[in-house]
């Protein structure tokens, strides 16, 4: 099986099982992000690519009421997210096999970049930019290093691979998105202090707006 069969058929779920007891309802540096700058109301439309059972798109909605729609892979996690949130929407699928007609205000990507297989990456990133409406707001989370790592994936038996690099830089090096925060904070303990490489996470918030400055042609 290839990286995302394996994600599908087998560690999705299995990923949902070791964390469901910590998916619960919180606020995080995600939610402080865009409570800091006020990105969210009643009439705002919120897609998490990687959205395990919602827990993080029920505080949005808590604190919002806003529509908050849900891709994920694992079966288990979207049971368990239509139980205990049954005001969210859910589509089992994938970033790489997501399409959506509509646009929305705001897509969150955490945690969910440095699984993907590299052949289906840039698809990734043309599924999301589709489905983010011009101005609205993209907040990814990952471990964004400056450097490029391949790691092998401790929890499965197949060959299978994380990949930490920048990925905010995919999005901001076409023109189409502006950077307006990054926060990095030590992974493992979700403390801003005692950062390294072995540890670093990032959340980026940007916003897709065209940057380009026009220069007419001086006859």
């Amino acid at each position: 099986m290839n990286q995302l069969e394996v994600f599908k058929s087998q560690e999705a779920d299995r990923w949902f099982e070791r964390n469901r007891e910590s998916l619960k309802p919180k606020d995080d540096v995600i939610v402080w992000l865009l409570d800091t700058y006020g990105l969210l109301n009643e009439k705002s439309s919120v897609l998490e690519v990687g959205a395990s059972n919602g827990y993080r798109l029920a505080r949005l909605h808590e604190k919002y009421a806003c529509r908050c729609v849900a891709v994920e892979p694992s079966q288990k996690a979207v049971e368990d997210g239509k139980k205990s949130f049954p005001f969210l929407e859910f589509y089992p699928t994938t970033a790489e096999e997501m399409d959506f007609s509509e646009e929305f205000d705001l897509i969150i990507v955490n945690s969910v970049f440095h699984w993907i297989d590299r052949k289906n990456l840039f698809k990734v990133v043309a599924n999301i930019d589709k489905a983010l409406k011009e101005g609205g707001a993209l907040v990814i989370g990952d471990f964004q290093l400056p450097v490029l790592l391949k790691n092998p994936y401790h929890h499965v038996q197949e060959e299978v691979y994380t990949y930490k690099q920048p990925y905010k830089e995919m999005f901001l090096s076409s023109g189409l998105y502006l950077e307006l925060a990054s926060f990095c904070y030590n992974h493992d303990t979700k403390e801003f202090k005692e950062i390294n490489l072995a540890n670093l996470f990032c959340v980026s918030l940007l916003r897709k707006q065209e940057l380009y400055l026009r220069q007419d042609k001086v006859l």
